[in-house]
């Protein structure tokens, strides 16, 4: 980039130079004459300011385009990939509806009991696919009551001191992610109330 100051004539350019003042520009130009270098120069470093500003112009938007593409793909690309995340978790589930369908199926007149059992498998199964996601069913019974992952639904009286404040039922199973809770529990908790 040409600096305003590389521009301008100097006064000495060489030995024997007039003064910047005398000197006439060799533009061939007639209607030039008696123009200074200094006005010819500062015209031409106008227009080569001018082309440099359009071409970073051009630039600009060059790249405001690119960016603009940039953040389309990456979003298309998220969008791809949170489909096959959804269509692979998907394909875990299917074996628990298929057997769930055969829980189903089962003869009317057979002992319940071997429903109950499939049922149970089933659970079990649906279990172990969560937990190959990362999510496993927050702990409940036993266990202080904490609001970040409980629920409270319900108060239950205790005369026993070390019971205040501990879940003693759980209504509905919660569930976490690696640290996330994606689904409180529901429980019922004691509470301490002294006979009077």
């Amino acid at each position: 980039m040409k600096r305003y100051d590389d521009a301008l004539p100097r006064e000495n350019e060489g030995e024997g130079s007039p003064p910047v003042a005398e000197r006439e520009c060799d533009s061939g130009d007639p209607s030039a004459e008696g123009a200074s270098c200094e006005d010819v120069d500062m015209a031409a470093l106008a227009e080569s300011l001018a082309r440099e500003k359009q071409d970073l112009e051009d630039a600009l938007a060059r790249a405001r385009a690119d960016f603009y593409n940039y953040r389309k793909r990456v979003e298309r690309d998220r969008q791809k990939e949170r489909a096959m995340i959804t269509e692979d978790n998907v394909l875990d589930f299917l074996p628990v509806l298929d057997n769930l369908d055969r829980a189903l199926a089962v003869d009317p007149d057979s002992e319940g009991r071997s429903i109950l059992k499939g049922v149970d498998m089933v659970r079990k199964q649906f279990l172990s696919v969560l937990e190959s996601l990362g999510v496993e069913p927050i702990p409940t019974n036993g266990v202080p009551f904490s609001p970040e992952c409980h629920e409270a639904v319900a108060a239950v009286a205790t005369d026993d001191p070390d019971m205040n404040g501990l879940v003693v039922e759980e209504v509905m199973t919660g569930f976490r992610s690696r640290d996330r809770v994606l689904r409180a529990a529901k429980v019922r908790v004691a509470s301490f109330s002294p006979e009077s």
